[in-house]
């Protein structure tokens, strides 16, 4: 086993690091990304609507905090759809 042999699999050693200051950030993609519809054409956005309330449950309060929160999640939001949808080539 591979455990045993002290040999981690190699998508473990390529997994991304996270800095310390984007935890929040990436904690509230990955439970938000629970809130997506899911329809015929695959995964959609995650709606503001689950954004604003993400916010207002976990201190996110200032304009300019939501703003932040807004922008990651939405530039996040953006690159795990463009690897879900298919190529229109």
């Amino acid at each position: 086993m591979l455990a045993e042999e002290g040999d981690e699999p190699q998508a473990l050693l390529d997994r991304p690091s996270v800095e310390p200051h984007l935890l929040p950030f990436w904690e509230a993609f990955h439970e938000l990304s629970t809130d997506r519809p899911i329809g015929m054409a695959g995964a959609g956005p995650i709606p503001f609507t689950s954004i604003d309330r993400y916010a207002s449950r976990f201190g996110f309060d200032d304009a300019n905090e939501f703003d932040r929160l807004l922008r990651m999640i939405r530039a996040m939001d953006q690159e795990y759809l463009s690897n879900k949808r298919p190529s229109d080539q």
